[in-house]
């Protein structure tokens, strides 16, 4: 899941990513729904829908609200964030009470808005979920990110000024042009809210590239951002990273809902197909030839015909229409709906004149006697099969004992009786069918378990660094070295592929560093 998308309730969603100067220009929160348990965003004047967010920076300052609040600002190159520790926050709450500004924080948290009764101004500030101390590399990779991200917001909400569309139509034109739907849903959101101008995406792309020039050693401080979101106008187009297509919106229901229409050819009014002949059975042993749904093959077992002739005439039948389509325009496409009825009744006819239900298509006497020599038994149809003969009480008890007999014994100790009767023809290859399909069935259930076998488990180096973070963890946290080359062992990676893996966790807020060389998971 990358960090816009929508994790619905219920679910734990990525923390986002962004600078304290965008995060204060913010005032809209915004819920997709009424329920209880529907997340809340805030919605910051770039597109970003956030819930969770993300960041580092220097504690500077904290404060005793009351007897069980207390205050806390943590300043990143752009400004600072506001955080709230109280008795629902224990656990951040000791943290900062027993650590001494100045100090590297990073702080993983909900975003939230606060309008005061007697006040026109919406304050933000984040809700800590967890608290560490970090280094200042620590920070710095984490003011690349964030300037990566806003950048890309920043040209993505400026290819949408571009279209000039609003609303669902915007954000179905940017979902169709592969943005992820939370930040295409949150961009519309922003420009119908805030009114955003191209001049504040462009002060705001200038503060994120000043802030990668602090980290970079070129720039001591970055300039503030001191334009409105409303504010200005500018060129949009010179910062827009690609060219949304806004033609595609709000045309591909209805050319799908048109397609079938345009494509098929009605029957016009009055017109029938041709029905199949209904056959009269002449004689009670050739009712199973006479339907024209069935034909017997050789060996005597009926045999569904296709049915698809059936199934067209019905749905010709049923379709009727006031319009028509020229009937010389030529067929250019593999469509279903694409034909030509005079066709299909030709084609149906002909397959009907190649059946003829009276004709009689069983078997000769020739066959007849070539059945019964290779296989040793009458050959009979279903009305000349005779009655099973009736038994009386005494064989009736006497072959349910030798039933109950049978059963009991096991399978593999039964042997045939020489005098047992041979099994008719139709018996032999019913047999023989079912083994087959469970012979087939075992062999692919074998092979299946085989590959499933043979298939090693596929475990990403992130995955494999947070679940040894937490086995390694002895109270004070695991030892890097320890947890580098245990990772690099159990996964073959590099011990430079785990080192990064060990970052991108400490950076996305999955562990922390509890001391120098210590990593505990969050």
């Amino acid at each position: 899941m990358s960090e816009s998308e929508d994790g619905g309730p219920g679910t734990r969603e990525i923390a986002n990513r962004l600078f304290a100067a965008e995060f204060d220009d913010s005032d809209l929160s915004y819920s997709e729904s009424d329920e209880e348990r529907a997340p809340n965003y805030v919605i910051t004047p770039s597109g970003a829908r956030v819930n969770r967010l993300f960041l580092a920076g220097v504690l500077t300052e904290e404060e005793w609200v009351n007897d069980e609040m207390l205050r806390a600002r943590i300043v990143d190159p752009t400004g600072a964030f506001v955080t709230y520790a109280g008795q629902y926050q224990p656990d951040a709450l000791a943290f900062l009470e027993r650590t001494d500004s100045p100090a590297f924080l990073a702080v993983t948290g909900k975003a939230r808005t606060f309008e005061p009764e007697d006040g026109d101004r919406v304050f933000t500030s984040v809700r800590p979920e967890s608290i560490s101390e970090v280094d200042g590399d620590t920070r710095d990779r984490w003011v690349v990110e964030a300037a990566r991200r806003t950048i890309d917001r920043t040209e993505t909400m400026a290819a949408a000024i571009e279209t000039e569309l609003v609303g669902e139509e915007l954000t179905a034109a940017l979902e169709a042009d592969g943005v992820e739907p939370s930040l295409a849903s949150g961009i519309a959101l922003a420009l119908d809210h805030y009114g955003t101008t191209p001049a504040y995406l462009d002060a705001l792309h200038t503060l994120a590239v000043e802030a990668l020039e602090t980290v970079a050693g070129e720039r001591d401080e970055v300039t503030p951002l001191d334009v409105a979101p409303d504010e200005g106008t500018g060129d949009a187009s010179a910062l827009a990273d690609r060219a949304v297509d806004a033609s595609t919106t709000g045309s591909d229901e209805s050319d799908t809902a048109e397609e079938p229409t345009a494509e098929f050819e009605p029957v016009e009014e009055g017109t029938t197909v041709e029905a199949e002949p209904e056959a009269t059975p002449t004689d009670p042993g050739q009712t199973g030839e006479s339907s024209p749904a069935e034909a017997v093959t050789s060996d005597g077992v009926p045999v569904a015909t296709d049915d698809a002739a059936t199934a067209s005439e019905d749905e010709t039948e049923s379709v009727e229409s006031d319009e028509s389509v020229e009937p010389d325009e030529p067929a250019e496409s593999d469509e279903p709906g694409d034909f030509e009825l005079d066709d299909v009744e030709t084609e149906i006819e002909e397959e009907l004149d190649e059946f003829d239900p009276e004709e009689d298509d069983v078997l000769t006497d020739e066959e007849r006697e070539e059945v019964e020599t290779e296989f040793g038994t009458e050959f009979s149809t279903g009305d000349e099969v005779e009655p099973e003969p009736e038994l009386d009480p005494e064989q009736e008890s006497a072959s349910d004992e030798e039933r109950e007999e049978t059963e009991s014994t096991p399978e593999s100790e039964t042997e045939p009786s020489a005098s047992e009767t041979e099994p008719s023809v139709s018996e032999s290859e019913s047999a023989g069918a079912a083994g087959s399909d469970d012979g087939g069935a075992t062999d692919s259930d074998d092979a299946d378990a085989d590959d499933t076998a043979e298939e090693p488990a596929d475990v990403s180096v992130e995955d494999a660094v947070m679940e040894t973070m937490a086995t390694l963890d002895d109270g004070d946290g695991a030892d890097h070295d320890e947890l580098v080359s245990t990772v690099a062992e159990q996964t073959g990676a590099t011990p430079d592929e785990v080192e990064a893996a060990v970052q991108d966790a400490l950076m996305s807020g999955q562990c922390y560093e509890p001391a120098d060389g210590k990593f505990k998971p969050i």
